[in-house]
């Protein structure tokens, strides 16, 4: 109890920010709104807290998988395993690549991060998408009960991957994908495993209440590819190398394109999303140079360093899913322009992933932070 009293103003404070944010802002972020204004008067009480141990049952009404295929992308199948045929009669396509899609903190089914990537994978026609439903568990303001339950819904979440594995979904054919807490979460998977999952993407991994070195956290050691995108590190995203490879997007710090919002700190960390949506479909957008170990960049990296990268895995890579699965080490990237948002009617995109013309304007001219 003690615990949570000390860090309770911590995630209050982050929830107000989130919530002040959400209320200006347009179309893709006001879809975030995280509360109505009487949510304030939540106490710690209201919360949801797991036990974070073997008393968790699992299957969980609170912990949901639930499936979409580009077939039938408005269907949704929720994961059953009492029922032993459940993948086999479900709808899911054997010949395509699957997604696990795991949303952070606030989000759940319905919210724009996951909503996005999710759409994205189903209008490409390539991917079946798994998505991890536990918004029961991380709702606001309970940011503090959303970091204590990541184990639990891990522990989770990877019966129900088991499951999926031994009905016939191939584990190397398969990628967890996590915005914020839930790039965390894909991390945790691997210590309920007994098999190695394929590729992490991590999309900005949340950083406060998470611990250099701490058991709740993604590293470089849970998957075969592990993949962060840094677009807001040091603030609500981690800032140090966390995995095989590292992408600092415009410094990784801030995003220009967010100066002149009412919180650019969280219109970064949110538009990760929008960066691999938009890779899904054209990967050439996103092409990255080696760089420093640490995002926001120091000085430039040496010459003998930049060439000894270039010869073993070229000059530059694409950030995204078609980096390569070999990729080791920093790379920079430099995109001045909200990532994913349709410029005209035949373009790909999401106008989710747009931010308003004038604050566009102002921002194109914006210096990289």
């Amino acid at each position: 109890m003690l615990f949570i009293r000390v860090t309770f103003p911590l995630f209050a404070t982050f929830f107000l920010n989130l919530y002040n944010y959400a209320n200006g802002q347009g179309v893709f972020v006001s879809a975030l709104f995280l509360g109505e204004p009487n949510l304030f008067n939540t106490t710690r009480d209201d919360c949801n807290w797991k036990r974070g141990n073997e008393r968790d049952r699992c299957p969980d009404k609170d912990i949901r998988m639930i499936l979409f295929t580009p077939t039938q992308p408005r269907r949704r199948t929720e994961l059953d395993v009492t029922q032993k045929d459940w993948l086999l009669n479900s709808g899911w396509e054997s010949q395509k690549q699957n997604i696990i899609l795991v949303h952070g903190y606030a989000g759940g089914e319905e919210t724009p991060p996951v909503g996005v990537l999710k759409d994205a994978y189903l209008n490409h026609g390539e991917y079946n998408v798994f998505l991890v439903d536990w918004g029961a568990l991380s709702q606001p303001p309970c940011y503090v009960a959303a970091v204590h339950n990541l184990k639990p819904v891990a522990r989770c979440v990877a019966q129900y991957f088991s499951f999926l594995r031994y009905s016939g979904l191939p584990e190397t054919r398969t990628t967890c994908v996590g915005h914020s807490l839930g790039a965390h979460l894909c991390g945790l998977l691997a210590n309920y495993l007994d098999f190695r999952i394929e590729r992490i993407i991590g999309l900005d991994p949340a950083r406060p209440l998470i611990k250099p070195g701490f058991s709740n956290r993604l590293d470089s050691g849970d998957a075969k590819s592990v993949q962060v995108m840094h677009t807001n590190a040091g603030y609500y995203g981690e800032g140090g190398k966390i995995g095989h490879v590292d992408f600092c997007v415009n410094g990784g710090r801030k995003q220009p394109y967010c100066e002149t919002t009412s919180n650019s700190n969280l219109c970064s960390h949110i538009w990760s999303v929008c960066y691999l949506a938009q890779s899904i479909f054209d990967s050439s957008l996103s092409q990255a140079e080696p760089c420093p170990r640490r995002c926001p960049p120091g000085p430039i990296i040496s010459r003998r360093s930049r060439n000894q990268l270039r010869n073993s895995i070229g000059n530059t890579i694409a950030m995204g899913h078609d980096a390569p699965m070999n990729a080791i080490g920093s790379y920079c990237i430099k995109d001045f322009t909200p990532p994913f948002c349709p410029t005209n009617s035949t373009m790909f995109g999401d106008p989710r992933c747009c931010i308003d013309k004038v604050e566009l304007e102002n921002n194109i001219a914006a210096p990289v932070v």
